[in-house]
């Protein structure tokens, strides 16, 4: 008899404990729908870390002096925003894509995401686009963002996105003497 009451207790306990770690995991829907809205400006923001991977790694395909103005313009111009926009970034990070960067340098891009993806799925994603663009809970950037406040994950430079924005942006501002 003993032994069923035991037995009763431990599962009342992990069904009790399951259901309180599903609830505090469940997403807020609409920081899960900023999430979705927002991942444009994080997908951006990791772009740039390729395109820097690229200009380190890839002599016969590294930037010329027009694409290093092209994107040096665009780097000035995401530090100077406070909050930017998925509008925006979407259409930012099209252009760069589509109007600056060659096809053979958008297909490196392209490898570099890929090379990414498999590292995340095996578990060891670090470097550009590793990290979480907040919690289900609203925590950090998105939260910020749904409450209309400041929003550049770009530049946030205790992420490694951010850091590689940045060198990124050094690096340019060497190269093109400004």
């Amino acid at each position: 008899m003993k032994r069923n009451n035991l037995f009763l207790l431990l599962m009342i306990a992990v069904i009790g404990a399951t259901s309180v770690s599903a609830q505090s995991t469940d997403p807020d829907p609409a920081v899960q729908e900023a999430k979705e809205e927002t991942a444009v400006v994080f997908d951006l923001g990791r772009f740039f870390g390729y395109v820097w991977r690229l200009e380190q790694e890839s002599d016969d395909l590294g930037l010329t002096r027009d694409q290093q103005a092209e994107f040096y313009t665009v780097m000035q111009e995401i530090v100077s925003r406070s909050r930017i926009e998925p509008d925006w970034a979407e259409e930012v990070y099209e252009r760069l894509e589509l109007d600056v960067l060659t096809v053979a340098q958008l297909m490196q891009v392209d490898m570099f995401v890929l090379e990414r993806d498999a590292s995340r799925s095996s578990g060891t994603g670090t470097g550009a686009g590793s990290g979480n663009p907040g919690s289900g809970t609203g925590s950090g950037p998105i939260l910020t963002y749904l409450e209309g406040g400041a929003f550049n994950p770009i530049v946030d430079d205790t992420k490694s996105q951010g850091q590689d924005f940045l060198a990124f942006q050094a690096y340019l501002k060497r190269e093109l003497g400004r």
